[in-house]
């Protein structure tokens, strides 16, 4: 169906865009600016804040851009004196019982009001009354802290729990001057998605428990576009990194903009589980077992260790008595290499990826009606994809295990997952687990799996790497790193380098953006996909049917 243009006059200046869109809409296509407070692309219009008023030709009065529909011919001015002198009444009206706060405001330097009032406001207030005091840093859910003097009643919030999330905790009591934002009786803001009133919030009214005084934004050394790699949906994310007094660290999760994932939202568990990546508890350093007790000791030290006991192993044993379990929390780079060391040039039938039953095909399923998933993996798609999968008569995850246990399987290599703690339920895991040659496990913590092995190597979170991941619907997607390695964890692709070299199977060389031409060249799914084309926003897979 063909989309009907309309064109109309903006200052002086022709505009066309389809039929049906706002004036406000129309502007901000054409990179012009209309301050607005209550609009936003994802909200229902309500036209309650004002601030968006234009001059429309012809029309007696002025007209809210955000909720009058643009008309062939129309001649619209954003600038006149008209429209100055209204946004200056408005914007002396909300200021009439704000607080002069700025400079102790976790919304500084990043808050729309504030910017407006510098740039169409009054300058000065003619108020002299006592202003209305109302509540303020009141917690109203888990991660939300509520400062009702500074709110403008733009009524974001309200509109993203009734409509976006459905859950309906926020609305508006009293009336006039005394109109209040507020909980339900009974209720707290702690759907899964409470965080997006943060950004919602065009004042500091809503403002973040966790980030809230850690940092004003000229602080952030950092604003990094990643990929959120805690379930499947591969939400967009800026990850903002300030220097403290131990180093960088992340300060706050944003979501990104990408309309094709997850348009302007993330849940809360994206926006505020990031303190395990600079947790102290974590793994700094190779540890080997000795005397029944880890150890710390060099990469070289540990490499050794595994090369000499893969090469016994394969010697007296064969391929068949060695398995691999690589989680997909892995990147498509990490999981590539793996498959080629260990499937390509050392011949092991026995990789997997898949440990929990979200991670088959039909398993990943909407835990919601927006974004999360069940599959708490970012990368289950690329690892099948891949072929991180069980070769002819090779054993999957839980076979491996039960091998091991029957003494048929004498080493198991366990990337980035706790097979102990994810699968005890169904079997002795730890007690087959006692029973290997060798276990080499590659975490971020000790975990239960890794408490047993032999060989324990620190990894990274997906905050410290480079790469990338193919979410649930076969979007390939980029990672960025915002944090060095903790400790002296190296990346996975460097160890899996220098292991291969040991083992006299070299890998091709270089960092993940080296190794991703080779991906796409013996990947058939991937083909034409170049760093360049994936860009901030992703790309499809070229072979559809490897999401199915």
């Amino acid at each position: 169906m063909e989309c009907y243009v309309v064109e109309l006059i903006v200052d002086g200046v022709p505009v066309q865009v389809p039929a049906g869109t706002s004036i406000l809409e129309a502007v901000l296509q054409t990179g012009g600016e209309i301050p607005h407070f209550c609009y936003h692309p994802k909200l229902r219009v309500v036209g309650s804040c004002r601030m968006c008023q234009v001059e429309v030709q012809g029309a007696p009065k002025l007209v809210i851009s955000c909720a009058t529909p643009v008309a062939d011919g129309m001649e619209v001015f954003t600038a006149s004196e008209r429209v100055k002198k209204a946004r200056n009444a408005v914007l002396e009206f909300l200021l009439l019982n704000h607080p002069l706060d700025c400079p102790v405001c976790d919304k500084g330097g990043e808050c729309p009001l504030q910017d407006y009032t510098l740039r169409y406001g009054p300058g000065e207030s003619r108020f002299i009354e006592p202003k209305i005091h109302r509540i303020k840093h009141q917690p109203i859910g888990p991660f939300i802290i509520f400062d009702a003097e500074r709110c403008i009643l733009c009524t974001r919030c309200v509109r993203f729990c009734q409509d976006v999330t459905g859950t309906s905790e926020l609305g508006v009591f009293g009336r006039g001057d005394r109109s209040e934002i507020g909980l339900f009786p009974g209720r707290n803001l702690d759907n899964r998605y409470s965080g997006n009133v943060i950004d919602l919030c065009p004042v500091g009214a809503l403002t973040s428990r966790d980030y809230r005084f850690a940092a004003r934004p000229w602080d952030l050394i950092k604003q990094v576009p990643s990929i959120c790699g805690l379930c499947s949906a591969g939400c967009n994310i800026t990850v903002d990194v300030r220097h403290k007094e131990p180093g960088a660290q992340i300060l706050r999760i944003r979501p990104r903009v990408n309309n094709e994932v997850n348009g302007h939202w993330i849940c809360d568990e994206g926006r505020f589980e990031f303190h395990f990546a600079q947790d102290p508890g974590r793994i700094g350093t190779p540890w080997i077992r000795r005397d029944g007790e880890l150890l710390p000791v060099s990469w070289d030290e540990a490499i050794d260790r595994i090369a000499g006991d893969l090469v016994r192993i394969l010697r007296e044993k064969g391929p068949a008595a060695i398995g691999v379990i690589a989680s997909a929390r892995l990147t498509n780079e990490e999981a590539f290499l793996v498959r080629q060391l260990f499937g390509e040039r050392l011949g092991i039938p026995h990789i997997d990826y898949r440990v929990r039953r979200s991670q088959e095909p039909e398993g990943d399923v909407p835990e919601d009606h927006l974004l999360r998933r069940t599959d708490k993996y970012p990368n289950s798609v690329g690892m099948r994809t891949l072929g991180l999968l069980p070769k002819t008569h090779g054993m999957r995850t839980r076979e491996m295990l039960s091998a091991a246990t029957e003494g048929r399987l004498a080493a198991l290599l366990v990337f980035e997952e706790d097979v102990v703690a994810a699968l005890s339920g169904e079997f002795a895991v730890a007690e087959s687990l006692k029973k290997l040659d060798l276990l080499v496990v590659h975490d971020l913590f000790l975990t239960a799996t890794a408490k047993l092995a032999h060989v324990v190597l620190p990894g990274l979170s997906f905050y410290e790497k480079e790469g990338t991941f193919t979410n649930f619907a076969g979007r390939v997607q980029r990672l960025h790193p915002a944090l060095e390695p903790f400790g002296d964890a190296i990346p996975l692709i460097e160890f899996l380098q220098r292991l291969a070299c040991r083992l006299e199977r070299p890998l091709m060389e270089g960092n993940a953006e080296a190794v991703w031409p080779e991906l796409v060249r013996t990947v058939p799914a991937y083909a034409g996909i170049t760093y360049d084309r994936i860009g901030e926003l992703g790309m499809l897979l070229t072979d559809t049917q490897a999401t199915e």
